[in-house]
Protein backbone atom coordinates (compact mmCIF):
# COMPACT_ATOMS: atom_id res chain seq x y z
CA UNK A 1 0.00 0.00 0.00
CA UNK A 2 1.79 3.41 -0.73
CA UNK A 3 2.08 6.15 1.70
CA UNK A 4 -1.00 8.29 0.36
CA UNK A 5 -3.25 5.32 0.73
CA UNK A 6 -1.83 4.15 4.17
CA UNK A 7 -2.59 8.09 5.30
CA UNK A 8 -5.59 8.05 3.71
CA UNK A 9 -6.65 4.61 5.75
CA UNK A 10 -5.25 6.37 8.94
CA UNK A 11 -7.53 9.44 8.47
CA UNK A 12 -10.31 7.43 7.73
CA UNK A 13 -10.16 5.71 11.17
CA UNK A 14 -9.26 8.75 13.01
CA UNK A 15 -13.15 10.17 11.56
CA UNK A 16 -15.06 7.28 12.52
CA UNK A 17 -13.29 7.39 16.18
CA UNK A 18 -14.96 10.73 16.13
CA UNK A 19 -18.21 9.28 14.95
CA UNK A 20 -17.45 11.96 11.83
CA UNK A 21 -17.06 9.23 9.30
CA UNK A 22 -20.67 9.43 7.70
CA UNK A 23 -21.08 10.84 4.18
CA UNK A 24 -17.41 12.27 3.91
CA UNK A 25 -15.86 13.24 0.90
CA UNK A 26 -12.10 12.80 0.32
CA UNK A 27 -9.86 14.61 -2.05
CA UNK A 28 -6.39 14.19 -2.20
CA UNK A 29 -4.40 17.46 -1.68
CA UNK A 30 -1.25 18.90 -2.63
CA UNK A 31 1.24 15.92 -4.00
CA UNK A 32 4.65 16.01 -1.66
CA UNK A 33 7.85 18.05 -3.17
CA UNK A 34 10.96 18.03 -1.96
CA UNK A 35 13.05 20.28 -4.62
CA UNK A 36 13.10 22.86 -5.34
CA UNK A 37 11.13 23.86 -2.57
CA UNK A 38 9.45 21.83 0.45
CA UNK A 39 6.20 21.28 -0.06
CA UNK A 40 3.99 18.70 1.75
CA UNK A 41 6.65 16.49 2.52
CA UNK A 42 6.03 16.36 6.26
CA UNK A 43 2.35 15.69 6.07
CA UNK A 44 0.05 13.76 3.43
CA UNK A 45 -3.10 16.15 2.85
CA UNK A 46 -6.65 15.63 1.89
CA UNK A 47 -9.73 18.23 1.59
CA UNK A 48 -12.55 16.77 3.93
CA UNK A 49 -16.25 17.62 2.78
CA UNK A 50 -19.25 16.60 5.07
CA UNK A 51 -22.48 17.40 6.17
CA UNK A 52 -20.80 19.23 9.45
CA UNK A 53 -18.97 21.68 7.34
CA UNK A 54 -15.36 21.46 5.33
CA UNK A 55 -11.63 20.68 6.25
CA UNK A 56 -8.51 20.28 5.13
CA UNK A 57 -6.71 17.28 6.99
CA UNK A 58 -3.03 16.30 7.02
CA UNK A 59 -1.85 12.95 8.35
CA UNK A 60 2.16 12.68 9.39
CA UNK A 61 4.12 10.41 7.73
CA UNK A 62 5.60 7.57 9.12
CA UNK A 63 9.28 8.71 8.51
CA UNK A 64 8.49 12.49 10.14
CA UNK A 65 7.18 10.53 13.37
CA UNK A 66 10.56 10.62 14.63
CA UNK A 67 11.10 14.65 14.22
CA UNK A 68 7.57 15.52 14.66
CA UNK A 69 5.70 16.03 18.23
CA UNK A 70 2.22 16.31 16.67
CA UNK A 71 1.17 17.38 20.37
CA UNK A 72 3.48 20.64 20.11
CA UNK A 73 2.72 21.20 16.61
CA UNK A 74 -1.47 21.23 17.67
CA UNK A 75 -0.96 23.57 20.79
CA UNK A 76 1.31 25.95 18.58
CA UNK A 77 -1.15 25.91 16.11
CA UNK A 78 -4.25 26.29 18.30
CA UNK A 79 -2.53 29.47 20.03
CA UNK A 80 -1.59 30.69 16.42
CA UNK A 81 -5.31 30.55 15.09
CA UNK A 82 -5.61 32.85 18.72
CA UNK A 83 -4.15 35.36 16.76
CA UNK A 84 -5.51 35.34 13.61
CA UNK A 85 -2.61 34.32 11.96
CA UNK A 86 -3.41 30.68 10.64
CA UNK A 87 -6.54 27.92 10.50
CA UNK A 88 -7.71 26.90 13.46
CA UNK A 89 -7.90 23.38 15.04
CA UNK A 90 -10.98 20.73 14.51
CA UNK A 91 -9.54 17.30 15.12
CA UNK A 92 -6.90 15.77 16.21
CA UNK A 93 -5.94 11.93 16.63
CA UNK A 94 -1.86 11.84 17.54
CA UNK A 95 -1.97 8.21 17.65
CA UNK A 96 -2.50 8.45 14.48
CA UNK A 97 -1.08 10.82 13.58
CA UNK A 98 -4.28 13.23 12.24
CA UNK A 99 -5.20 16.76 12.15
CA UNK A 100 -8.04 18.58 10.81
CA UNK A 101 -8.10 22.33 10.36
CA UNK A 102 -10.30 24.68 9.50
CA UNK A 103 -10.12 25.03 5.71
CA UNK A 104 -8.88 27.76 3.79
CA UNK A 105 -10.99 27.40 0.49
CA UNK A 106 -8.70 26.28 -2.35
CA UNK A 107 -10.62 28.54 -4.83
CA UNK A 108 -9.37 31.42 -2.93
CA UNK A 109 -6.09 30.61 -0.93
CA UNK A 110 -3.03 29.09 -2.53
CA UNK A 111 0.84 28.41 -1.33
CA UNK A 112 2.80 31.57 -2.02
CA UNK A 113 6.00 32.01 -4.17
CA UNK A 114 8.99 32.94 -3.66
CA UNK A 115 8.93 36.02 -5.98
CA UNK A 116 5.39 37.29 -4.38
CA UNK A 117 7.09 37.27 -1.15
CA UNK A 118 10.40 39.08 -2.82
CA UNK A 119 7.58 42.31 -2.86
CA UNK A 120 8.18 44.92 -0.71
CA UNK A 121 4.59 45.48 0.25
CA UNK A 122 4.31 41.48 0.83
CA UNK A 123 7.47 41.49 2.75
CA UNK A 124 6.06 43.83 4.91
CA UNK A 125 3.02 42.30 5.22
CA UNK A 126 4.34 39.18 5.90
CA UNK A 127 6.74 40.79 8.89
CA UNK A 128 3.11 41.39 10.29
CA UNK A 129 1.99 38.81 10.13
CA UNK A 130 5.10 37.22 12.01
CA UNK A 131 4.95 40.26 14.69
CA UNK A 132 0.90 39.50 15.12
CA UNK A 133 2.23 35.77 16.03
CA UNK A 134 5.30 36.88 18.17
CA UNK A 135 2.84 38.94 20.16
CA UNK A 136 0.16 35.84 21.58
CA UNK A 137 0.31 33.56 24.07
CA UNK A 138 3.72 31.17 24.83
CA UNK A 139 2.85 27.85 24.21
CA UNK A 140 4.73 26.63 26.65
CA UNK A 141 7.59 25.38 25.35
CA UNK A 142 10.83 26.69 23.50
CA UNK A 143 11.89 25.79 20.44
CA UNK A 144 16.01 25.03 20.42
CA UNK A 145 17.48 24.42 16.77
CA UNK A 146 20.31 23.25 18.17
CA UNK A 147 18.75 20.63 19.86
CA UNK A 148 16.84 20.08 16.85
CA UNK A 149 20.54 19.68 15.20
CA UNK A 150 21.56 17.34 17.65
CA UNK A 151 19.08 15.42 17.54
CA UNK A 152 18.85 14.59 13.77
CA UNK A 153 23.23 14.04 14.30
CA UNK A 154 22.05 11.04 16.37
CA UNK A 155 19.57 9.84 13.87
CA UNK A 156 22.81 10.27 11.00
CA UNK A 157 24.75 7.82 13.34
CA UNK A 158 21.95 5.66 13.98
CA UNK A 159 20.89 4.82 10.93
CA UNK A 160 24.77 5.33 9.42
CA UNK A 161 23.79 8.52 7.20
CA UNK A 162 27.04 9.32 5.06
CA UNK A 163 27.40 12.70 6.22
CA UNK A 164 30.08 15.08 4.28
CA UNK A 165 33.70 15.33 4.56
CA UNK A 166 33.51 18.60 6.58
CA UNK A 167 31.15 17.81 9.05
CA UNK A 168 32.79 17.81 11.96
CA UNK A 169 34.29 21.10 11.27
CA UNK A 170 30.28 22.44 10.35
CA UNK A 171 28.98 20.93 13.66
CA UNK A 172 31.87 23.03 15.66
CA UNK A 173 31.18 26.63 13.90
CA UNK A 174 27.29 25.65 14.55
CA UNK A 175 28.01 25.37 18.09
CA UNK A 176 29.94 28.59 17.97
CA UNK A 177 27.32 30.51 16.45
CA UNK A 178 24.48 29.01 18.82
CA UNK A 179 26.98 29.60 21.76
CA UNK A 180 27.63 32.90 20.70
CA UNK A 181 23.50 33.84 19.93
CA UNK A 182 22.92 32.68 23.61
CA UNK A 183 25.29 34.90 25.45
CA UNK A 184 22.97 37.93 23.62
CA UNK A 185 19.76 36.35 23.65
CA UNK A 186 16.92 38.62 23.99
CA UNK A 187 12.92 38.26 24.11
CA UNK A 188 11.42 34.60 24.16
CA UNK A 189 8.56 34.91 22.07
CA UNK A 190 6.10 32.45 20.00
CA UNK A 191 7.52 31.37 16.51
CA UNK A 192 6.87 30.35 13.01
CA UNK A 193 9.70 28.09 12.94
CA UNK A 194 9.66 27.62 9.23
CA UNK A 195 10.78 29.91 7.01
CA UNK A 196 9.87 28.28 3.20
CA UNK A 197 7.56 30.31 1.45
CA UNK A 198 4.92 27.56 0.94
CA UNK A 199 4.27 27.42 4.54
CA UNK A 200 2.47 31.47 4.21
CA UNK A 201 -0.86 31.18 1.80
CA UNK A 202 -2.23 33.73 -0.03
CA UNK A 203 -5.72 34.85 0.04
CA UNK A 204 -8.27 37.65 -1.16
CA UNK A 205 -6.76 40.77 -1.52
CA UNK A 206 -3.91 39.51 -0.76
CA UNK A 207 -4.31 38.02 2.55
CA UNK A 208 -1.91 36.20 4.36
CA UNK A 209 -2.12 33.26 6.78
CA UNK A 210 0.93 30.91 7.89
CA UNK A 211 0.66 27.56 7.70
CA UNK A 212 2.73 24.22 9.17
CA UNK A 213 3.99 25.12 12.89
CA UNK A 214 5.94 21.96 12.97
CA UNK A 215 9.17 23.89 13.69
CA UNK A 216 7.37 26.40 16.49
CA UNK A 217 7.64 27.26 20.23
CA UNK A 218 9.17 30.35 22.08
CA UNK A 219 12.59 31.70 21.11
CA UNK A 220 14.34 34.98 19.41
CA UNK A 221 11.92 37.14 16.90
CA UNK A 222 14.90 37.76 14.71
CA UNK A 223 15.17 33.77 14.26
CA UNK A 224 11.82 33.53 12.57
CA UNK A 225 13.11 37.03 10.20
CA UNK A 226 16.65 35.65 9.96
CA UNK A 227 14.88 31.95 8.14
CA UNK A 228 12.51 33.83 5.99
CA UNK A 229 15.17 36.18 4.21
CA UNK A 230 17.29 33.17 3.94
CA UNK A 231 14.87 31.62 1.90
CA UNK A 232 13.64 34.55 -0.02
CA UNK A 233 17.30 36.45 -0.74
CA UNK A 234 20.47 36.12 -2.11
CA UNK A 235 22.31 39.32 -2.31
CA UNK A 236 23.04 41.14 1.30
CA UNK A 237 21.48 43.99 0.11
CA UNK A 238 18.02 42.51 0.38
CA UNK A 239 19.05 40.87 3.37
CA UNK A 240 19.62 44.75 5.02
CA UNK A 241 16.74 45.88 3.34
CA UNK A 242 14.55 42.71 4.78
CA UNK A 243 16.21 43.24 7.81
CA UNK A 244 15.04 47.64 7.64
CA UNK A 245 11.43 46.98 7.04
CA UNK A 246 11.11 44.52 10.05
CA UNK A 247 13.09 47.21 12.56
CA UNK A 248 13.46 50.60 11.40
CA UNK A 249 16.87 50.12 10.70
CA UNK A 250 19.70 47.29 10.41
CA UNK A 251 22.37 47.27 12.79
CA UNK A 252 25.56 45.40 11.93
CA UNK A 253 24.77 43.24 14.84
CA UNK A 254 21.23 42.38 13.43
CA UNK A 255 22.61 41.52 10.11
CA UNK A 256 25.09 39.16 12.21
CA UNK A 257 22.58 37.68 14.35
CA UNK A 258 20.65 36.75 11.14
CA UNK A 259 22.89 35.44 9.08
CA UNK A 260 24.32 33.04 12.46
CA UNK A 261 20.56 32.14 12.61
CA UNK A 262 20.49 31.40 8.76
CA UNK A 263 23.35 29.28 9.27
CA UNK A 264 22.19 27.43 12.00
CA UNK A 265 18.97 26.96 9.98
CA UNK A 266 20.53 25.85 6.89
CA UNK A 267 22.71 22.98 8.78
CA UNK A 268 19.35 21.40 10.46
CA UNK A 269 17.89 20.88 6.64
CA UNK A 270 21.15 19.73 5.74
CA UNK A 271 21.10 16.65 8.35
CA UNK A 272 17.14 16.68 7.67
CA UNK A 273 17.51 16.03 3.51
CA UNK A 274 20.28 13.39 3.95
CA UNK A 275 19.11 11.40 7.31
CA UNK A 276 15.41 11.54 5.12
CA UNK A 277 16.74 10.93 1.54
CA UNK A 278 18.58 8.27 3.17
CA UNK A 279 16.18 6.60 5.33
CA UNK A 280 12.33 7.16 3.83
CA UNK A 281 10.74 4.81 0.74
CA UNK A 282 8.74 7.73 -0.30
CA UNK A 283 10.19 8.82 -4.09
CA UNK A 284 11.25 12.31 -3.28
CA UNK A 285 14.14 14.42 -3.46
CA UNK A 286 15.36 14.56 0.15
CA UNK A 287 19.02 14.79 -0.42
CA UNK A 288 18.58 17.71 -3.25
CA UNK A 289 17.40 19.85 0.25
CA UNK A 290 20.84 18.75 1.66
CA UNK A 291 22.68 19.36 -0.59
CA UNK A 292 21.46 22.68 -1.48
CA UNK A 293 21.53 24.04 2.18
CA UNK A 294 25.03 22.33 2.76
CA UNK A 295 26.20 24.74 -0.23
CA UNK A 296 24.83 27.68 1.31
CA UNK A 297 26.38 26.31 4.96
CA UNK A 298 29.63 26.35 3.60
CA UNK A 299 29.20 29.42 1.97
CA UNK A 300 28.72 31.27 4.88
CA UNK A 301 31.69 29.41 7.06
CA UNK A 302 33.60 30.96 4.19
CA UNK A 303 32.85 34.34 4.40
CA UNK A 304 36.04 35.60 6.15
CA UNK A 305 33.26 38.23 8.44
CA UNK A 306 32.15 34.79 9.90
CA UNK A 307 34.24 35.26 12.98
CA UNK A 308 33.68 38.90 13.08
CA UNK A 309 29.82 38.40 13.31
CA UNK A 310 30.03 36.10 16.26
CA UNK A 311 31.54 39.19 18.10
CA UNK A 312 29.02 41.64 16.43
CA UNK A 313 25.74 39.96 18.12
CA UNK A 314 27.08 39.99 21.85
CA UNK A 315 28.68 43.77 20.75
CA UNK A 316 24.93 45.18 19.58
CA UNK A 317 23.63 43.58 23.23
CA UNK A 318 26.09 45.14 25.08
Amino acid sequence: MSSRLQAKSRLLGALEAAGLSAHVMIEEGTAGIASPVRLATEWAGFTVTAPWGQCYAKVLHDDMRALIDIERTVRATQLAADCDVTPGVRLVDAAAGVLLLDALPASEWRWARLDELMQPQRLQALWALKKQLHQGTSPGFSRSPLQDIQHLRELCVRYSVALPIDHAWISTCIDLAWTSLQLSAGDSVPLHGDGVASNVMIGPDGALQLIDFDYAGCGDPWYDVAISLNELYVFESDWREGIHAWSGQCRESDYARCRLYALINDWYWTLWGLWVGATSARPLEFSKVGQWTLLRCRQSLHDPRFESWLRQVQEGQA
